[in-house]
């Protein structure tokens, strides 16, 4: 005599590759590292060297300087470079940025 065991049925679940990606892409602590991780792709090396630390919190960028010359051209164009960091993010995650 053989007993068949019946198999729980298998729930319809089923995701595009294309939804899953975006859910993770979305999670916040990925926004997070993007964030950081764009700064000098989007603004470029000379913004980089004076650069001394990016950190993202609460939607707000926080950027510290060397130079408050360059400082001063960025808090100018500061909607601009909100604008430019969400493209590269793929997200409108970074609402503000604060230049120290």
């Amino acid at each position: 005599m053989v007993i068949k065991r019946r198999r729980p049925e298998r729930k319809n679940t089923t995701q595009s590759l294309k939804d899953v990606l975006g859910e993770i892409m979305n999670q916040p602590n990925l926004r997070k590292f993007k964030a950081v991780h764009y700064w000098e792709k989007v603004m470029g090396k000379p913004v980089a060297r004076v650069t001394k630390n990016v950190y993202f919190r609460n939607g707000v960028l926080f950027v510290s300087l060397n130079s408050s010359v360059v400082r001063g051209e960025l808090v100018m164009l500061k909607d601009k470079i909100i604008k430019n960091m969400n493209e590269a993010i793929g997200s409108d995650a970074i609402n503000d940025i604060v230049f120290k």
